[in-house]
């Protein structure tokens, strides 16, 4: 039997265990271990550089567990600082590669061009393009973290999900359709920035739709996501989430932080607007007040 074979039948096995055993603890980390394990092997035999695969931080006893979900232009990595500090907290954490290639930036048509003339060999025979969002753009993102959540869930049923931009996106939607303990969402992408670069591709996308969505898959994917977020959101969250964004964030407009706060229904939500910070929170001079918020929230429910 192949490696992943094995380790598959591994994880089958252990769920049913689990199933019928869920007060097993040791039972339970081996189940998340396995699943982990199969997780890199895929990752490890797809050539992922060893600091862009997913992490996991298990504890040795009982414990709380934390689903981190990255950017999309970021990698596991991005979450790493904060799944360290609530390892340090006591909590399992678990860091994730989504299926969103974070090669595939958002170039410009001039550079497109270039590329596909780069692309073409001596025959005039055109190249592959790069590597995009893998799996069905956001729904193979959506698809894989619900997958490991259900994992962590059968590991602790006291997960939490913290996820940053395009991640904090997916952890929403987690939201809905899984019992999670509550919701951490760090600068979630739910409205993009103003300036004249969005204006330019929300116009090339009414006019050029599927040139548009080639040459910037990325910002096309959130997008996708973004509006299929707000529609199903509703007027109530009656979950409890913790909402994190800095004041001068540059990608993201301030108008997600009132959207998702005018709909919270639940005492133990949490919003805070940071003076300061840019868009990436989870890095730099604020991240160490951004982790403590998080563990707070955690600890506070």
């Amino acid at each position: 039997m192949k490696t992943l074979e094995r380790i598959d039948q591994a994880v089958w096995e252990l769920r049913e265990r689990v199933r019928q055993s869920p007060g097993d603890l040791t039972l339970r980390r081996d189940l998340l271990r396995f699943f982990h394990e199969s997780v890199l092997y895929i990752e490890r035999r797809a050539g992922v550089p060893e600091r862009d695969r997913s992490f996991l931080l298990l504890q040795q006893r009982e414990a709380l567990g934390v689903l981190l979900l990255h950017g999309a232009g970021g990698t596991p990595d991005e979450m790493r600082s904060l799944g360290d500090y609530l390892y340090s907290l006591g909590f399992t954490a678990y860091g994730i590669r989504l299926p969103i290639d974070p090669r595939s930036s958002d170039s410009g048509f001039a550079d497109y061009a270039r590329r596909m003339i780069r692309r073409r060999g001596g025959d005039g025979a055109q190249h592959s393009a790069a590597p995009g969002c893998g799996s069905g753009g956001w729904s193979g993102c959506l698809a894989r973290a619900e997958v490991t959540l259900s994992t962590m869930l059968a590991y602790s049923a006291d997960t939490y999900t913290a996820g940053f931009s395009f991640g904090g996106t997916i952890a929403l939607n987690l939201m809905r359709s899984h019992p999670v303990r509550g919701t951490i969402l760090l600068s979630p992408a739910l409205f993009p920035g103003g300036g004249t670069r969005h204006a330019i591709f929300r116009a090339a996308l009414r006019i050029l739709p599927r040139l548009t969505r080639r040459i910037m898959p990325v910002r096309s994917t959130m997008l996708d996501l973004i509006m299929m977020t707000r529609t199903a959101i509703g007027d109530d969250i009656r979950e409890p989430i913790l909402m994190v964004q800095a004041a001068d964030d540059p990608v993201l407009s301030a108008r997600g932080y009132q959207f998702l706060q005018k709909r919270s229904r639940n005492a133990a939500s949490r919003f805070v607007l940071l003076p300061s910070g840019g868009h990436v929170i989870v890095r730099g001079d604020q991240s160490r007040e951004v982790f403590r918020i998080c563990g707070d929230f955690i600890k506070g429910i």
